[in-house]
């Protein structure tokens, strides 16, 4: 009886320092990060048929600056400079607290137009790659519930394999299931569900880097698993901290 008591009371405490889907995404959410970053990305969009494969490429610049003002979570701009044919095209995302969508806007130089993106809008291709605009939009926390479905190994790392499954029906996805690094707290790769709940889409980030006290994605990979199709992000370069100023995040400066 005694022994029976004993294992009964190590199997509850095992099963209490299981964190739970919500703990392990706070823990990544709580990561330190930068109050602005600025990159240089080669973007690269691959068609597959049969054994031939077709790449298009283009150079662009991120510019991501957080806030604490309770407003906003950030906002980002990015701005392609290669090829000659999109150069200067911009896009603007407002990350708003609380709000399910966040504000976009997409600037076309051959146009001279700012087109703002509705909520309509938000499941379709961004400049025809594999990303949507709701997929370079911010999402809270509190907007997801989670579940903590098991753990396994991507990329060579131990990963939590955690379910997040949208409290609103605004999204575009059933669900999502990510993974995230046991040790580090990083997000390896992230699995979407439609709203048949098929999964259709698979986002991989093999690597990252540490440069002082912030982790940084150095290749990003979105799968698109119905049309034989996937978009690379590489990291070309990186700065933090460099002073952003809030008037970079504007309509104005987006038709620059």
């Amino acid at each position: 009886m005694t022994r029976l008591i004993i294992f009964i009371h190590l199997l509850g405490a095992f099963l209490t320092a299981q964190p739970t889907g919500r703990e392990i995404m706070e823990k990544l959410d709580q990561i330190k990060k930068p109050m602005d970053i600025q990159t240089r990305i080669k973007m690269t969009s691959i068609s597959t048929k049969g054994e031939k494969e077709s790449t298009r490429s283009r150079v662009l610049t991120s510019l991501e600056k957080r806030y604490e003002d309770g407003r906003y979570n950030m906002k980002s701009l990015l701005r392609f400079l290669e090829p000659k044919e999109i150069k200067g095209t911009g896009f603007l995302t407002w990350d708003k607290i609380g709000f399910d969508f966040d504000d976009q806007w997409l600037y076309i130089p051959a146009l001279k137009k700012v087109k703002r993106i509705r909520a309509a809008d938000k499941n379709r291709s961004f400049m025809g790659t594999d990303f949507s605009y709701e997929d370079l939009s911010g999402r809270d926390l509190d907007s997801d519930e989670y579940e903590l479905l098991g753990e396994g190994i991507i990329h060579g790392t131990e990963c939590y394999q955690i379910k997040a499954k949208p409290i609103e029906k605004g999204t575009q996805y059933s669900a999502r299931i990510v993974w995230v690094d046991k040790e580090y707290y990083l997000i390896k790769r992230v699995e979407f569900f439609n709203k048949k709940e098929n999964r259709f889409k698979i986002l991989d980030i093999p690597t990252h880097v540490k440069n002082g006290d912030y982790w940084t994605a150095t290749k990003m990979i979105m799968k698109n698993l119905k049309k034989a199709h996937r978009t690379e992000l590489e990291i070309l370069k990186v700065d933090y901290d460099q002073g952003l100023k809030d008037n970079v995040f504007t309509e104005s400066f987006l038709k620059r």
